[in-house]
């Protein structure tokens, strides 16, 4: 727990998430004089990096830092460039810098693949040329990926995203689109859950969707609704079920 009194900075909680705390804060001041590299970060548990080509450096941290604070804000982490100070004055040329992420685990995979969402967007191909779909068999935090065809891509995403926002919603796990592979984050549950998900929400393209095991699912409640209601309760083209799980977060 990090509280400004007055001008003092209190700091609550083990002695290791108070040291972190402080050593975060000094980054932050530290950015105001120069360049900050974190020495050692290879051997840290709490950081993430993530490499980032200089020419999309701007579209990912935005104007005024607008957009990577949101991220922040977003995932619970702190990010910044890392930079030595005998780099200071050479400009970044056409190579690349490292972005590095604190934070908890889960808020640095949000925050890392949001971050390459967004290089992907600028630079096709950078973190997904070669990439191949993956099934991870750990029970606890881990990534899976899925790789989308043109068609199937816009049809999980949905408009502005908002598709792709109810599954994550929904599953619990982290899902984020870069390019056309789909970034499935979260522990096994979560991610089996996650895939399940988006191949019903696949299949709906071509029929209805049968879902046999529903009664041994603890994720989900069944209804039976009227004939003479299922119009009322779909709305035109699907408006009114898609405004309730808007409101309710399924």
């Amino acid at each position: 727990v990090v509280q400004y009194i007055g001008h003092v900075a209190v700091f609550s909680g083990s002695r290791e998430v108070r040291k972190r705390a402080r050593e975060y804060m000094k980054w932050l001041f530290d950015q105001l004089e120069g360049p900050v590299y974190v020495d050692g970060w290879e051997d840290r548990d709490d950081c993430t990096v993530v490499d980032v080509p200089c020419d999309c450096i701007g579209y990912i941290t935005g104007a005024r830092r607008a957009t990577l604070g949101a991220l922040e804000e977003e995932w619970g982490t702190l990010m910044f460039f890392m930079n030595r100070a005998e780099d200071k004055g050479r400009g970044r040329g056409s190579g690349c810098e490292k972005l590095i992420i604190f934070g908890s685990t889960r808020g640095r995979r949000g925050a890392e693949l949001k971050i390459m969402s967004g290089v992907e967007t600028k630079s096709p191909g950078y973190f997904t040329k070669g990439v191949r779909e993956k099934t991870s068999y750990e029970k606890g935090f881990d990534t899976d990926r899925m790789i989308f065809k043109d068609d199937e891509l816009s049809y999980s995403l949905g408009k502005q995203g908002t598709t792709r926002k109810k599954l994550e919603g929904a599953s619990g796990a982290i899902l984020e689109y870069v390019g056309h592979v789909a970034f499935i984050a979260g522990t096994m549950k979560e991610r089996k859950r996650c895939k399940e998900f988006i191949n019903w929400l696949l299949q709906q393209r071509r029929g209805s969707v049968t879902i046999a095991d529903i009664s041994q699912r603890d994720d989900a409640t069944e209804m039976h609704i009227p004939e003479n209601c299922k119009g009322w309760v779909t709305g035109n083209r699907g408006s009114e079920l898609r405004r309730m799980e808007q409101e309710t977060g399924t």
